[in-house]
């Protein structure tokens, strides 16, 4: 019985943490998109406006 407890935890254990790793690279990938669109959408009105000041 005890064999079988630990290979309920273990594997129990391994899906959670393979989700919560899944979530995480997923959360990044979604913050580093987002932060270089707003990054470079910020620079573009940055640019624009710079540019109709001169006018």
């Amino acid at each position: 019985m005890a064999i079988m407890s630990q290979l309920f935890w273990g594997v129990t254990i391994g899906a959670l943490s393979a989700a919560f790793s899944a979530l995480a690279k997923g959360l990044a990938a979604v913050v580093g998109i987002g932060g270089v669109g707003w990054y470079s959408l910020k620079r573009r009105r940055d640019r624009r406006a710079r540019i109709e000041r001169k006018d």
